[in-house]
């Protein structure tokens, strides 16, 4: 794959469109993206320089995604990822004092309970205690030069994370509550430092050191009542900054409460259908945006990366992309 085929994909067009902004025909952008033909092409007409028409290696992102999500949108986020971490390698490696990668893959646990002390491992890579809440969780994955990047118009799919080259990237919807972008951040953190492909468990796996990640088991044990009630949750929710649906699973996959008083909760939460109370706003990526404003901003880095300084723009545009 090279850039013709991620230009399209971020833009939307087909081949056809390719090539009447190119001046070949659709079989030649063809034959260009699948190697069949060496490029005679000028890609500054794409914003791009011509060193620029090979791709940075990616490893497939891990998510789940509803039937529903388009191949189109899914493809778009992937490239916009991948230029993402292709500016920021760049960037990290020109820029004084920009954070470096501190964080390093971890061996795949044998059992979910392994993830237990795996999240602890990693709170002590983040600069953090075992124990107690992570006020900032954005700010401490940036720390350990992580790259986060807006995705948008992903139906079904919050997130979605992948290596580019030797950067971590995360892509998280800007559209969904703080809890939530918490959560999805730790899910996908583990992705990137556990999971080199998806199997059976992968999710469920993502999903447990998530829950570690944010509230430590011997922390959640000593927080819970003899009898916790909804508003015990809630009012957890508050103070370790996930959701009340999340804190309720973790209570039940730490056999906290069994499985009469677990559905028990799911039918009481069901009033709340898509909101929770107790809501907080996320905390955006500040990284890259910062990278690229000491740099001169979108256009500058743009223009001496060689990279389109729109789809650029696209990486830390945070606050466009917010849905009410």
């Amino acid at each position: 794959m090279n850039r013709l085929r991620a230009y399209r994909a971020i833009e939307q067009i087909n081949q056809e469109q390719l090539g009447k902004l190119l001046g070949i025909s659709a079989p030649m952008v063809s034959a260009i993206e699948s190697g069949r033909r060496e490029p005679n092409i000028d890609l500054t007409v794409l914003d791009y320089s011509q060193d620029r028409l090979t791709l940075p290696d990616m490893s497939e992102p891990l998510h789940r995604h509803r039937a529903s999500t388009k191949a189109t949108a899914k493809a778009r986020a992937q490239e916009l990822l991948r230029l993402a971490g292709e500016a920021f390698g760049d960037l990290q490696r020109q820029t004084e004092r920009a954070p470096p990668l501190t964080l390093e893959r971890l061996p795949p646990p044998a059992v979910f309970d392994d993830l237990e002390d795996l999240s602890r491992e990693v709170r002590l890579l983040l600069q953090h205690e075992e124990h107690g809440p992570i006020r900032n969780l954005t700010a401490a994955v940036e720390r350990a030069g992580v790259c986060l990047v807006p995705i948008a118009g992903l139906d079904g799919i919050d997130g979605l994370s992948s290596w580019v080259g030797a950067v971590p990237v995360i892509g998280i919807s800007p559209a969904i509550p703080g809890d939530r972008f918490r959560f999805t951040l730790a899910h996908e953190l583990a992705h990137l430092l556990v999971h080199k492909r998806r199997s059976e468990n992968s999710e469920h796996e993502a999903n447990r050191f998530a829950g570690a990640l944010l509230f430590p088991r011997d922390d959640f044990i000593e927080a819970m009542p003899q009898r916790p009630q909804l508003r015990d949750f809630v009012g957890l929710k508050s103070s370790w900054g996930v959701a009340a649906s999340a804190l309720v699973y973790r209570a039940h996959e730490l056999d906290v409460i069994d499985d009469k008083r677990y559905r028990a909760l799911q039918i009481q939460m069901s009033k709340w259908r898509k909101s929770e109370p107790a809501n907080f706003s996320p905390v955006y990526g500040q990284l890259l945006p910062r990278l690229i404003e000491v740099n001169g901003g979108s256009d500058t880095v743009g223009k001496n990366l060689g990279l389109n300084r729109r789809h650029l723009t696209e990486t830390i545009r945070w606050q466009h992309l917010r849905v009410a």
